[in-house]
């Protein structure tokens, strides 16, 4: 008896699963409808052709980055987080920093938006 229940309740999560996985997001809930992005993903246009600032976040106080190899220096004049953001604009990490110089190592390759800004790791 409790194999069948089981067996039940893993094929109907299994048809939620697949039903979310099919339907896109604005069937299922009211999203504004996005007809275009721009290459960094920062701003998007609206059907009615107006564009629309994207919602990436940067930090409190301005930092000075510098890519030195495979580690970026960020000089910060006071404690505060950072937010790292894809090439694409979607958010990746938010790293602490502390009042002075600091080292970002461990980023993979690729482009990342720091700040508002485009740094390439190599």
């Amino acid at each position: 008896m409790r194999m069948k229940r089981f067996v039940a309740i893993f094929f109907l999560m299994l048809m939620l699963f697949e039903l979310m996985a099919v339907t896109p997001l604005n069937a299922c809930f009211h999203v504004d409808k996005l007809s275009a992005y721009d290459s960094v993903g920062l701003q998007r246009r609206k059907d009615d052709g107006k564009t629309v600032r994207g919602r990436m976040t940067h930090s409190a106080y301005p930092v000075v980055l510098n890519v030195v190899g495979h580690a970026v220096k960020v000089e910060s004049p006071e404690k505060q987080v950072l937010p790292i953001y894809t090439h694409n604009g979607t958010f990746y990490l938010i790293v602490r920093l502390n009042k002075g110089t600091n080292w970002l190592n461990g980023l993979p390759k690729g482009k990342y938006f720091i700040n508002s800004r485009l740094v390439t790791i190599k």
